[in-house]
């Protein structure tokens, strides 16, 4: 007999205090059978809403998010063919028994002793009869000891999405983290959505300085809807006066069907923006990623090549998306338009290339000359006062500061509308800062404004996957951001931006493996001030 550790319904509200909640441990043999143990209970309620923070949030939008599969042949990929919201879901495919599914590591943003809320959309796939679905919750996955805490439960079926919502109390001690979707019997394909974990966040820290009070330029921080609200919300406000909407503003969100415009991800971060007077940095028009499919395809799903008419129908649909992005703006803001500033296109560099352009498939259909092509585009549809950034990742490193360097000077010579150059500055504890400062010098000899974008220190190599967060390297991060911090505020820069609000937030998380206690930003999971934090200060001053 199985029984669950806790079953909640789709229509289950977290907001509301729990009654009881009741933990029954499960383990699992090798052969995937479970038994139960006897269970103990607990009482437990869930916080607050204001008091919770999104330490998990998956749409697949950008691809697997770090979701893995879980069983042998089973397979997980983001699809953009059935979705709940946006632009992806994540498909779960080669079951063969009922706890084969998808998961994802938690370790680093768990805490122990709290209790977290968690949800999830799932749906079965094509033609699958209604089967039992559940998100478990599961300790040293792997060991001769693992926990199972089944958190919710609920019907789906094949034909539309069911929401799952639970919470658990994660119990102390230490342990390895992670959450799973599964099924109680069926071996039906599983589609997955909107994946959320919460849990309860100590009050932002009011006896340290605000950070945007101690530059002179804009302080920016990359966004999403989890940050808007609640606590994050609080330490956004009181330390950046400037956003970069991390995927609400990228095509793939706003556009996902030619013709179908979704604005609703892009206006819940502007309009918290304009409403607490934030500035906007968006992100972004032309890039190999987040692009979808369809731009590339022709009416008939023919593959686009570099012919001249398909040439001129991918120009079209680049002017045709940027122009609603820019009427939506302007109806929506009028003069009170927050956004100033546009990653036009990003990451087009590749030193590798003979050319020293990404061979992307903007490259493919439009040629070499597709950079500048996208430039005068964003000038003709954003007007004349948005500032137009070439973005870009590793400028510091010579081979790509030359091929930087030379696409500039190509764009200034064929007259494109380049404003400004955009420096990624996913830096590390090895990154040469001299080298830091030797590209902005670079950059600004050619006469262009230039700004730091998406900054983050990691704390690991990565190919490394730490059990812990080392306070000699938190000790070391605070060195280097200062280092940084000092070359920033010495240059003229028009603003500098960090990719994340607190380290649980950071994509460094899932990328390029997964990395729980990878740290990468000025504040922890628990948006508390790191050592980072005060470097950052002490860069500015002495810079």
């Amino acid at each position: 007999m199985r029984r669950p550790a806790l079953l909640l319904g789709a229509g289950a509200v977290l907001v509301v205090v729990l009654a009881l909640l009741v933990v029954l441990l499960v383990t699992r043999d090798d052969g995937g059978d479970r038994t139960t143990t006897p269970a103990p209970t607990a009482a437990a309620s869930s916080p607050p809403a204001a008091e919770l923070t999104t330490v998990l949030s998956s749409t697949f939008d950008e691809g697997d998010e770090g979701w893995a599969p879980l069983g042998d042949g089973v397979e997980v990929a983001a699809a953009q063919d059935v979705t709940r919201d946006g632009a992806g879901s994540l498909l779960v495919s080669g079951r063969t028994e009922a706890w084969h599914g998808a998961a994802v590591d938690l370790s680093g943003s768990v805490a122990r002793g709290q209790v977290h809320a968690v949800s999830a959309w799932v749906r079965l796939g094509e033609g699958a009869p209604d089967a039992d679905v559940q998100l478990t919750l599961e300790r040293d996955p792997g060991s001769e000891d693992p926990l199972y805490l089944h958190v919710a439960r609920g019907t789906a079926s094949a034909g539309d999405w069911v929401e799952l919502t639970g919470a658990a109390e994660v119990p102390e001690g230490d342990g390895e983290w992670r959450l799973y979707v599964e099924t109680t019997a069926s071996t039906a394909d599983l589609r997955v959505d909107d994946v959320a974990v919460r849990r309860p966040t100590p009050e932002v820290q009011t006896d340290v300085p605000a950070l945007k009070d101690a530059t002179e330029v804009p302080l920016g921080v990359a966004v999403g809807p989890q940050d808007l609200t609640g606590r994050p919300a609080e330490l956004l406000l009181r330390h950046f006066d400037q956003v970069t909407p991390e995927n609400a503003m990228k095509p793939v969100t706003v556009q996902p069907a030619e013709g179908e415009f979704d604005f609703g991800p892009m206006d819940e971060v502007l309009d918290f923006a304009a409403e607490h007077g934030l500035t906007v940095h968006g992100h972004t028009l032309v890039w190999h990623r987040s692009t979808p499919e369809w731009f590339f395809q022709a009416p008939d799903g023919r593959p686009l090549t570099g012919s001249p008419e398909d040439r001129s129908l991918v120009l079209d649909r680049l002017r045709a998306h940027t122009r609603a992005v820019a009427d939506h703006l302007a109806e929506r803001y009028g003069d009170a338009n927050p956004v100033r500033s546009w990653d036009v296109v990003n990451e087009a560099l590749d030193p590798e290339e003979a050319d020293g352009l990404r061979h992307s498939r903007w490259y493919e259909v439009l040629g070499p000359d597709y950079v500048a092509e996208a430039f005068r585009v964003a000038r003709e549809e954003l007007g004349p006062d948005a500032v137009l950034y070439l973005n870009d990742y590793d400028t510091d490193a010579p081979d790509r500061r030359r091929g930087l360097v030379r696409l500039v000077m190509d764009l200034q010579a064929a007259g494109a509308p380049v404003d400004a150059v955009g420096h990624q500055m996913h830096v590390d504890l090895d990154t040469d800062v001299d080298r830091v400062a030797t590209t902005l010098d670079a950059v600004a000899a050619l006469g262009l404004r230039q700004a730091v974008t998406e900054l983050d220190v990691a704390i690991s190599g990565r190919d490394e996957q730490l059990d812990s967060t080392p306070p000699d390297r938190l000790e070391a991060q605070r060195g280097q951001v200062q280092e940084l911090a000092s070359a920033f505020a010495a240059r003229d820069l028009a603003f500098v931006g960090v990719w994340g609000l607190y380290d649980t937030r950071s994509w460094l998380r899932a990328w390029p493996q997964e990395r729980p206690f990878e740290a990468p930003l000025l504040f922890d999971d628990e948006l508390q001030a790191k050592p980072a934090f005060q470097g950052f200060l002490d860069g500015i001053a002495a810079g």
